[in-house]
């Protein structure tokens, strides 16, 4: 089936509609992440040790850099989802200006009534066309800071679970170097050897502190990459696969689905404005 994605971008991220017809392997961002299941196949998430299966009372909190995948339960038909990208800068601004942490302490959104409510409204803006940017970023706002307090209130969350984590200084270089030779093939042994630790203590690192793992980290690296090139620079697909270490651009193509749900093209068409007026499969 052809892949259909849209999305709108504003102050809090980007506001995605996905349309997804294969799994996604496990991946990470640098942003936070909530994810609502509009309809179509079911289908679960796992988010370090914990498992979430979506539907329309559960949605998906994930923060940033924590890994997690999606893998749809049946075959009839794409899984729809309403996505939110949420800035970090945006969450850093709430954070100062409320003095309240937003940060998911369970990845297990329960959805009431008033949060499916918004999800529908968010939904019709970003569809109409005829929205004012201020009114869907304050929707989008209010949706957002629901769906973390409805996990709090859910969990009978730790303190010290809520606060942003201080990072190693090792695991800070380590990204470092990620981001740095982005477009070249180091070995985890490698990475690990140049910042002083062993592949043991590294991999220990990023699961205790980012709830990922350096793979799925730096895979995530060279997707942002992928993304700012697609959005920014008018370089071809090719290019844009050669120069970040791809052998072929069929297997830029493979890997740029399996962490995103979409094509580097539909990801392109997309992000300078020429995005589908509908998206079929949503529930009613």
């Amino acid at each position: 089936m052809a892949e259909a994605y849209a999305f709108r971008e504003g102050a809090f991220g980007q506001a995605i509609v996905l349309e997804a017809s294969s799994d996604l392997v496990a991946h990470s961002h640098s942003e936070s992440q909530i994810v609502f299941w509009l309809g179509g196949a079911k289908a679960k998430a796992t988010v370090g040790t914990e498992t979430v299966q979506y539907d329309e009372n559960t949605g998906l909190g994930t923060n940033a850099n924590e890994s997690h995948d999606m893998v749809l339960l049946d075959d009839s038909g794409p899984a729809v989802f309403l996505v939110f990208m949420i800035s970090r800068t945006w969450l850093n601004e709430r954070r100062r200006a409320t003095g309240r942490p937003f940060v998911f302490p369970s990845s297990r959104i329960p959805i009431d009534a008033a949060l499916r409510q918004a999800c529908w409204q968010v939904l019709d803006l970003i569809f109409s066309g005829n929205e004012t940017q201020k009114t869907l970023d304050e929707l989008v706002e209010q949706l957002i800071i629901a769906a973390i307090d409805a996990v709090i209130a859910a969990q009978a969350a730790d303190a010290k679970r809520l606060l942003p984590p201080l990072l190693d200084h090792r695991l800070r270089a380590a990204v470092g170097l990620m981001r740095t030779h982005v477009s070249e093939k180091f070995a985890i042994d490698e990475i690990a050897a140049r910042v002083g630790l062993s592949r043991a203590h590294l991999f220990t690192l990023f699961r205790d502190q980012l709830n990922t793992t350096p793979q799925v980290f730096w895979s995530a690296v060279r997707v942002e990459e992928a993304m700012r090139r697609l959005i920014c620079e008018r370089e071809s697909l090719t290019d844009v696969a050669l120069d970040l270490g791809f052998s072929a651009p069929s297997n830029f193509s493979r890997f740029f689905k399996e962490h995103t749900g979409v094509s580097p093209s539909t990801f392109r068409k997309a992000a300078t404005g020429a995005v589908p007026s509908t998206v079929t499969g949503l529930a009613v």
